[in-house]
């Protein structure tokens, strides 16, 4: 009876049924009681509400490094928080091997509340936490805790909203997971905007290549067949599948340059039986460019990181996974800078915005480190590169206020978020337009992004990037001194990219988590970076 009022999905209610069966009759045999496997509805009714409620209220609990550690159930104080596609609050997890601890993980009494505090509505930042404390047998704390932040001002009796899904997918997709997993239907502002907002309409964006009236489509026309967006879809499971399964990377991003590079067909039939061919491209803030931008920067540093391991005193192992060190580099900017861009309407991606800034300046220093510098200097040794020598950017306050520590030291946070993030998009501009015909001078998919922070460039007719050509290093410098200047200026300015991006994730990540949080272990490394 319990299956029938709360599931309306035959093939889900008769996997739950299964389950509590099995719970059952474990149990039973537990305490020494036997049972032939034959059980009523109503000997099984708590089992079957217990993987109810995981199902629609479990969490995905992730380590600090973002790795997941398995699912969580807590009190009510989150578990009856709401989903929202826009929402104002975003949660993470405080586990005691954050603080060197051993993390004990396992099933215990619900917690004791000692506290909740409120959620202040002044800023985008507010520095006030909703937490739970954790969960205390004896002196150890059992489990993760989990802590609920304000994203946006949030009114009095104005309902705290989470997010139960990925926000950088389009509507339907969002709908159809929330459908999926959580069974309801999404009615959040953003859902129901009237025309779609501005983000949903990026992220399903298609760029039409035959047409003369217009190089763009909404996309709906497309997400109304079926069949070609399941095609793209399956294009990029199926890359991802060879790097995460396969334990292929170089077949994974053979498959995502050719997916985001190559003409598609859309066959639209017409009234009168006739099929117009169209040829389109991802646009390349559509949802499936994203995520092929992300895989695409994990898959060449894994690349990389092979070769090296092959023989890393080989010049030509060495040449080759500078390549792929440069395109992980170049994919990660275009990823952050492309959630960027969407963030300014939508807020609430200020999280992943925080994430993609952070591994984009990880991977620009990494980059900075390569020993391969030596290989691009006309045997001239160019040497150690030395942070120390680098004059730190003298055009924004980001620098200062991490050495300070003083994200949040002025009265209106909102203001101060703007402020940071213009210094920051100024600067790296300027820096990116310095470096960035460097960065994709392999080729590959990355030859048709003109700029990767200003995308102006999206509405050209997608014809005229296709066969566009920068000069390489060769073809800019002479020998000897003249190349060693130039590498060494490069340099300069990817460590400067690099530690632009890095520090500003860390203030988002502010913004997000608490300065305490986003204090802990981005920063000790880059301070141990800067004093160098």
């Amino acid at each position: 009876m319990f299956l029938e009022e709360h599931c309306d999905d035959d093939e889900l209610s008769g996997r739950i049924r299964d389950g509590a069966k099995a719970m059952s009759v474990a149990r039973s045999m537990r305490v020494g009681l036997e049972t032939n496997g034959e059980l009523s509805s109503e000997e099984y009714t708590v089992e079957a509400a217990v993987l109810c409620l995981v199902l629609t209220n479990a969490v995905e609990v992730h380590d600090k490094d973002g790795r997941s550690l398995g699912v969580g159930v807590y009190d009510v104080a989150f578990s009856w928080v709401n989903h929202s596609c826009s929402p104002n609050a975003s949660y993470r997890f405080c586990t005691a091997s954050d603080s060197g601890g051993v993390l004990e993980c396992r099933i215990c009494p619900a917690a004791t509340e000692t506290g909740l505090g409120g959620i202040e509505s002044e800023s985008i930042s507010s520095n006030s936490e909703l937490q739970k404390s954790m969960p205390v047998i004896g002196s150890e704390a059992c489990g993760p805790r989990i802590i609920l932040r304000s994203l946006k001002g949030i009114q009095k009796s104005e309902e705290v909203l989470i997010t139960y899904t990925d926000l950088l997918q389009p509507k339907v997709i969002r709908q159809s997971e929330l459908r999926s997993k959580y069974r309801f239907s999404c009615c959040c502002k953003r859902c129901r905007a009237v025309p779609t907002t501005y983000i949903d309409r990026c992220l399903q964006e298609i760029l039409i290549l035959n047409l003369n009236c217009s190089n763009m489509a909404s996309g709906d026309n497309f997400y109304g067949d079926n069949h070609v967006m399941e095609k793209l879809m399956d294009c990029l499971n199926d890359a991802i599948d060879d790097f995460l399964s396969f334990n292929n990377p170089k077949s994974c991003w053979e498959k995502l340059e050719i997916l985001l590079s190559q003409d598609h067909v859309y066959v639209l039939l017409k009234p009168n039986g006739e099929k117009l061919y169209q040829l389109f491209r991802l646009h390349p803030l559509h949802h499936v460019s994203l995520h092929a931008y992300m895989t695409l920067a994990s898959a060449y540093k894994v690349s990389e990181s092979d070769l090296l391991a092959l023989d890393p005193r080989s010049d030509k192992h060495q040449t080759e996974a500078f390549s792929m060190s440069r395109k992980s580099a170049a994919y990660s900017l275009l990823l952050a800078s492309a959630t960027q861009h969407l963030l300014e309407c939508e807020c609430s991606l200020i999280v992943p915005a925080s994430n993609f800034w952070t591994t984009a300046g990880e991977t620009l220093l990494s980059l900075v480190r390569s020993s391969a510098w030596n290989l691009f200097s006309r045997g001239r040794q160019i040497g150690e590169f030395s942070f120390l020598s680098c004059q730190m950017c003298g055009k924004c306050t980001l620098l200062d206020r991490f050495r300070d520590k003083k994200f949040t030291d002025c009265r209106d946070e909102n203001a101060e978020f703007a402020e940071v993030t213009s210094q920051f998009l100024n600067c790296v501009t300027d820096i990116t337009a310095k470096i960035w015909d460097f960065l994709v001078e392999d080729g590959g998919y990355l030859k048709v992004v003109k700029d990767p922070i200003n995308f102006r460039w999206i509405g050209i007719s997608m014809s005229s990037f296709t066969h566009a050509t920068s000069p390489n290093a060769s073809e800019k410098t002479g020998s000897g001194l003249e190349a060693e200047n130039y590498y060494s200026e490069l340099r300069v300015n990817l460590f400067l990219l690099g530690i632009h991006c890095l520090i500003y994730g860390v203030f988002l990540s502010s913004v997000c988590y608490s300065r305490h949080h986003a204090l802990t272990s981005k920063v000790e490394s880059l301070e141990s970076i800067l004093n160098d």
